[in-house]
């Protein structure tokens, strides 16, 4: 059996500094699993499985994007499409001329308005950010944690009809679809009992001590956020990532999109641009980050590792995930973490996950 013995390595020293209690990873090579395991505990006394629900935060963007990609396709809407043109009422606020293509590589303006999920409701949370004032010009790298992309996911029930949730057409277009029956964004309520089982404790990191975290409270868990909220296990993950490696192509030889599709989402459309939320240069896709490691590769936030070829894309998590393709190797990569463990210690968990994995797989270029 294959053991990763350097990646365990990195994963008990993140237990040892208190980072995290468990970390859950996948890894695919040529479209075959090479490895999938869960490591360490949820709380004290049960292990953590493979089969429980680890919070994917951001790392769960690329599903969100390919989503909306698909039905603007569909619909024959290009990316040049000015906000207005889909939301009505956005033509009233500082909003209505940015384009789709703006809002999916970040430099739409309104980084951190606040849409007051997960207390408001769906409805609430895109009035606010439509509300709210943009802060930057349009045109400014700035990424965007949540704000831009319940906008995004408003246009997609709209193109849908509008009688559907949000979290109801991820499932039925895409989850369901893929075979991801375990993967949620935002539980139904009803479903939260049958699976406290399979959420693990998430935990951040206070004064050096680990802490309950709010987002494994009822809230949190149960609140759609299309940019922010994924959950579930990493092979998941890692199966949809595949996916995008595959240029489209499901495990068992459908088309789910069209290549030139994926091909373009995976693309560099933002480049050499230095990030204001970030406050680093990072080169960003349609809804992915692409290997930014040209700008700094110790430095470079949520990257995927020294050695990863230029054409890797990917997501990360704040402070607890990350989902990426190296298409050079044929690897495709998920992880997770159950603690958010502050950004400066996360980037250097991060980093040394993925240095470890590529030495762990034969990769790293001594």
């Amino acid at each position: 059996m294959t053991l990763l013995t350097t990646f365990q390595e990195a994963v008990a020293d993140g237990i040892r500094r208190g980072l995290h209690t468990c970390v859950q990873v996948c890894v695919l090579l040529d479209g075959h699993e090479y490895f999938h395991g869960a490591f360490g505990e949820t709380e004290r006394g049960r292990a953590l499985s493979t089969e429980d629900l680890m919070p994917w935060r951001s790392a769960g963007k690329p599903l969100t994007a390919l989503l909306i990609l698909k039905h603007l396709d569909a619909h024959r809407i290009p990316l040049s499409t000015p906000l207005a043109s889909l939301l009505p009422e956005a033509a009233a606020t500082d909003k209505a001329a940015i384009s789709l293509m703006s809002m999916l590589t970040h430099t739409a303006g309104f980084p951190q308005i606040d849409s007051g999920w997960p207390h408001a409701s769906w409805e609430q949370s895109v009035q606010r950010v439509l509300e709210q004032p943009c802060g930057l010009p349009d045109g400014t790298a700035a990424y965007h944690p949540q704000s831009s992309w319940f906008l995004l996911g408003e246009i997609l029930r709209r193109l849908a009809g509008g009688s559907f949730s949000f979290a109801e057409l991820l499932r039925h277009d895409l989850l369901e679809p893929l075979g991801l029956s375990d993967v949620y964004c935002g539980i139904p309520e009803e479903q939260l009992p049958g699976l406290a089982n399979r959420l693990p404790v998430l935990y951040e990191r206070e004064r050096g001590q680990l802490i309950p975290a709010a987002w494994g409270t009822p809230a949190w868990l149960t609140r759609s956020s299309p940019g922010s909220n994924l959950r579930g296990p990493v092979r998941q993950l890692a199966q949809f990532m595949q996916l995008l490696l595959s240029e489209g192509m499901t495990e068992d030889g459908r088309e789910f999109v069209p290549a030139e599709l994926v091909r373009a989402m995976t693309a560099r459309h933002r480049v050499g641009a230095y990030d204001q939320t970030f406050q680093h240069i990072v080169d960003f896709g349609l809804g992915v980050i692409c290997n930014s490691n040209v700008w700094g590769v110790d430095t470079v936030p949520y990257g995927f590792g020294r050695w990863s070829s230029s054409g890797a894309f990917g997501h990360g998590g704040a402070q607890c995930a990350l989902a990426m393709c190296d298409p050079e190797r044929r690897l495709t990569v998920a992880w997770a973490a159950n603690g958010f463990c502050g950004e400066a210690q996360h980037q250097r968990r991060n980093r040394m996950f993925q240095d470890a994995l590529y030495k762990d797989l034969g990769f790293a270029d001594e």
